[in-house]
């Protein structure tokens, strides 16, 4: 029956059993499939590697030799399958690694030659014939999902439905929307690398065709030539993740911990950053005098009344500050700031060129000038949104990181927002730098550069910026810039319920500023639950002298609320209940504390449905309508009980809910029952 389920493998496979996986390997095609439990998670995958248009597969290769042993690294302990052949000159090695207790494996791809190779496409894993992923499927449909590579040009996360091409960047699930179930692939290693993940699948649950690749480009990566070549005696693809969950969103969120395994986060700084960034509303016309005016109104009207973290709330000037300040003033404003009990910050971009002035040198002190460091592809300058992609190993643009950030440092600035960093992922023609030759590779080099110069001291918040990795800063942008209205709030909420585990990745994300201005009430308050939900949770309207009453009023009444801030206080990003369809935002999130389960828009109590289930041992989603309309909750906005009189809205999320803490199970024909507790529970 084995053997049937992943049909392409003949009685010559090798076969391999660590706890749940079982490891199957063709010895005559090199041909792997991975199976946990019962579930078959890849079958017939043959690894492929190779150079621009030119692939060799492991099905080419000869003198296969298959060894199982017993391995251990950061990730725990288990066993090492290591499947080995000759092709040509070349050696190829693709390992598998099994983890004790652990639901997911990891696999690579190493070739080597005496001569030395050169590789811009390594795929551990490489699919073209069908197989049956979810051999039984929900009503809810079956998705794929699209992370993009950055969070740049207002780009969207998306969930595609099964019999639609998926192309992933970094890491993808497949999973069914009402079970839950998942597959969750990615890289976990993102140093040298950008992964690609593109599949073909069928409504009935197949997937026709899988690549999960080292050596990305296109348009979403922002690359206008191909990847680069990895070049070396011997050359490794990304370390990839493979793992079946029985909640995608569990796999998510443990993905992210992979990656924070392989680069860890950097050392906190303290809690979660409250405060305000000039750009919501200020934007170009910040100056000194505003700048401060706003740090009083914030001390004088907020900080006491509860928006505040640890007694500590940032300050935080964005772009053309270098305008709107005199060199001299940077001091004045920091010390106004510590006076007022806050931390003063500040924006930067080290990896473009704002004015394209070519010949003007980039710094002072050394003869290179700007179209020296460009980033060139087809030997022309990179130009996106507006500027110019630099080097990260140019010296010159080293000497800037280090002369800027000192200078930010001998100032007095704690916090620094870094923007439009996916610049320095551009994949360039070469660079100064020979030892690099792929857009990864240099842009670690250089934020790690950053890092150094920081020495700690500075919170590290990247704005713009490729998702991975996340070991050279404190928290990310979870999408791109945000305003006031429902529209700007609806598209924060696309990239949370398929982005907020990246919090795993980095301290926290950060759902850009909250800004009022002259919306309504009701936007207002979505606007800022998206935020508080989120991470970071920044303000960024006019409260200087000159700002409109009305808004500071707004501000004034939604920002000191005490259950909003201590949600924003404690909480991590939410996850979502329910799947977005599509590119949309959800509308439904929650997180579920120690004491609490917080829900986001909306908060009910789940004790009427308990206790009939107590009595009748099934409810249906209509009967739990029913009974939870006229329900008293409280609303944590207005800090008053309120009766829930449309309750139909509430009642399948508040069944998913209970489902996921094991209070309730499917009891067929469509309805719930308590569930039932085994001995051991």
């Amino acid at each position: 029956m084995l053997c049937l389920s992943i049909g392409s493998l003949s009685a010559a496979a090798r076969k391999f059993n660590f706890e749940k996986w079982t490891i199957l390997v063709e010895n005559s095609s090199g041909e792997v499939s991975v199976l946990y439990g019962a579930d078959t998670l890849l079958s017939g995958s043959n690894a492929v590697w190779g150079a621009d248009n030119h692939r060799w597969a492991m099905r080419q290769a000869s003198a296969y030799r298959t060894t199982i042993s017993d391995h251990s690294d950061i990730y725990g302990s288990g066993k090492l399958i290591s499947l080995r052949a000759t092709y040509g000159v070349q050696q190829v090695e693709q390992r598998i690694y099994l983890y004790a207790g652990k639901p997911y494996l990891h696999t690579e791809l190493e070739v080597s030659a005496p001569d030395g190779v050169a590789l811009n496409y390594m795929a551990p894993v490489s699919i073209s014939q069908p197989y049956s992923l979810f051999k039984e499927r929900s009503r809810e449909g079956l998705y794929s999902l699209f992370i993009p590579f950055d969070n740049d040009a207002f780009v969207r996360y998306r969930s595609i439905e099964f019999g639609k091409p998926t192309e992933s960047y970094g890491v993808t699930a497949f999973f069914d929307g009402g079970s839950r179930q998942g597959l969750v692939m990615g890289a976990v290693d993102h140093t040298d690398w950008k992964t690609g993940i593109a599949a073909t699948t069928s409504p009935k649950g197949e997937i026709n065709s899988l690549q999960l690749y080292g050596g990305a480009s296109s348009t979403i990566t922002r690359d206008l030539i191909p990847h680069g070549k990895v070049v070396g005696k011997s050359v490794k693809s990304p370390r990839m993740t493979v793992g079946w969950f029985d909640d995608w969103r569990e796999g998510m969120e443990l993905f992210g911990d992979q990656c924070a395994t392989f680069a860890p986060k950097l050392p906190s700084l303290g809690a979660r950053p409250f405060g305000w960034n000039s750009w919501g509303a200020l934007a170009t016309k910040v100056t000194f005098q505003k700048s401060v005016e706003v740090s009083d109104f914030i001390h004088d009207h907020l900080q006491s009344h509860s928006f505040e973290n640890e007694g500590t709330v940032y300050i935080d000037i964005d772009s053309f500050w270098d305008f709107g300040f005199r060199r001299d003033q940077h001091k004045i404003f920091v010390e106004h700031c510590h006076k007022n009990g806050q931390k003063a910050g500040i924006y930067w971009c080290p990896f473009t060129d704002w004015g394209g002035n070519a010949k003007g040198r980039v710094v002072r002190d050394m003869d290179y000038r700007w179209e020296d460091v460009y980033i060139r592809a087809k030997g022309e300058p990179v130009r996106f949104d507006g500027g110019l992609a630099i080097d990260p190993t140019h010296p010159a643009v080293r000497r800037r990181i280090e002369l800027q950030i000192k200078q930010f440092l001998e100032w007095g600035y704690e916090y620094v927002k870094l923007d439009f960093m996916a610049h320095g992922a551009y994949q360039s023609d070469s660079y100064y730098d020979k030892s690099v030759p792929t857009a990864m590779q240099a842009y670690n080099q250089g934020m790690q550069y950053i890092v150094e110069q920081c020495e700690g001291k500075m919170w590290i918040n990247l704005s713009i910026a490729p998702l991975f990795p996340g070991n050279y800063a404190h928290s990310r942008r979870i999408s791109c810039d945000a305003w006031a209205d429902i529209k700007n709030t609806e598209y924060v909420l696309n990239s949370l319920p398929y982005g907020w585990w990246l919090d795993h990745i980095y301290h926290y994300n950060d759902g850009d500023h909250i800004v009022y201005k002259d919306v309504s009430e009701g936007e207002n308050r979505a606007r800022v639950t998206s935020s508080a939900i989120t991470g970071i949770y920044f303000l960024g309207d006019d409260m200087s002298k000159g700002g409109s009453p009305e808004v500071k009023a707004k501000v004034v009444r939604s920002t000191t609320n005490p259950g909003i801030n201590e949600i924003a206080r404690t909480c991590p990003s939410f996850r979502p209940v329910e799947v977005a369809r599509g590119d949309r935002g959800a509308d439904m999130f929650y997180h579920r504390g120690e004491k609490y389960l917080y829900v986001a828009m909306f908060n009910y109590s789940p004790r009427k449905v308990v206790k009939h289930l107590e009595k009748n041992e099934f409810v249906t989603v209509d009967g739990v309508a029913k009974l939870i309309r006229g329900t008293i909750v409280r609303d944590a906005w207005y800090r008053k009980m309120m009766r829930i009189d449309d309750p139909q809205t509430y009642a399948k999320g508040l069944v998913r809910i209970l489902l996921e803490q094991d209070t309730i199970q499917y009891a067929g024909k469509d309805g719930y029952c308590l569930k039932k507790k085994t001995k051991e529970e």
